[in-house]
């Protein structure tokens, strides 16, 4: 009976710190969702739950609701990332919003190797894999045009632009190496997201929600597919998006004008580039331990 209470016990404890740690990393997630240029899914790659996620949310019937206790844990921890970061990008933003989108920037260029490193698998690059990179980077120049009219037009987004927000957020959330954040930040709307979720303002965070449910209700069965399917064309269409991203970000900042705060934004393009190579040493690290 004691050996039984112990073995008991022993699991308790595992489950709970493996609970612990999944919650971890999605507090994690949760950070680097909220940040242009970092992939919320990028984490997860590294920490070798990704696919245990995807497989889970692409069979919600059968698997997410045997897995109810992992994928809960997770997005618990996602949403308190969030907020974290949140909080602190909404400051940020109020108060150093050019020098921010430099650091923006180069923080989204330092991907670019990483990106690169997971689609070189050794085979040729071929005309439809070139086409996708294409794709890519002409979606962010369309995405880059509509920022600037939406910006002409409107002072602030409508329930409309927040569903349609929280949609870019889940495909994003599931798609490893894509930064919804910079999306909405060359739609020119991601102050307000960031505001709205710092606020915790219903009129932001309700929609937002809808929209992320619906976006991977509907796309991660396709992401799975592309993975699985296309990768490397996936992967080469990711590359032509965070291309594109760096004009976007760059275009944005120039247009809002950097009179007067050159060297600001210089030292924030400096250390977006410092942290941007240590999240690419960082992904490089725990990526050959998990290989081993």
């Amino acid at each position: 009976m004691r050996t039984l209470n112990t073995a008991v016990r022993l699991t308790m404890g595992m489950n709970v710190m493996e609970s612990l740690k999944n919650a971890t990393v999605g507090v994690i997630m949760g950070i680097f969702m909220m940040l242009p240029g970092a992939s919320g899914a990028t984490i997860a790659v590294v920490f070798g739950i990704y696919e245990r996620l995807i497989h889970d949310i692409s069979s919600i019937t059968k698997e997410l609701i045997r897995d109810i206790r992992f994928a809960l844990t997770v997005a618990v921890g996602m949403a308190v990332g969030l907020l974290i970061c949140a909080k602190g990008l909404d400051f940020l933003i109020e108060e150093y919003e050019i020098p921010l989108m430099f650091f923006f920037a180069t923080l989204i260029l330092m991907q670019i190797p990483g990106i690169h490193a997971q689609s070189a698998d050794g085979e040729r690059v071929t005309s439809y894999n070139i086409l996708a990179f294409v794709l890519g980077f002409a979606f962010m120049m369309a995405v880059l045009a509509m920022g600037l009219f939406m910006q002409a037009e409107t002072a602030s987004p409508g329930i409309a632009i927040m569903f349609f927000a929280g949609i870019v957020y889940a495909v994003c959330a599931i798609s490893p190496g894509i930064s919804g954040s910079t999306i909405l930040l060359a739609l020119g709307i991601f102050p307000m997201v960031v505001a709205g979720i710092s606020d915790m303002s219903f009129s932001t965070l309700v929609p937002l929600a809808l929209g992320a449910v619906v976006g991977v209700l509907l796309f991660s069965k396709f992401i799975d597919m592309c993975m699985s399917k296309h990768r490397k064309s996936t992967y080469m269409a990711i590359l032509g998006l965070t291309a594109g991203s760096i004009v976007t970000v760059i275009v944005q900042a120039m247009v809002a004008g950097v009179d007067g705060i050159v060297l600001e934004c210089v030292i924030a393009a400096v250390v977006g580039l410092v942290l941007g190579y240590g999240m690419h040493l960082f992904s490089r690290y725990y990526s050959s331990n998990m290989e081993q």
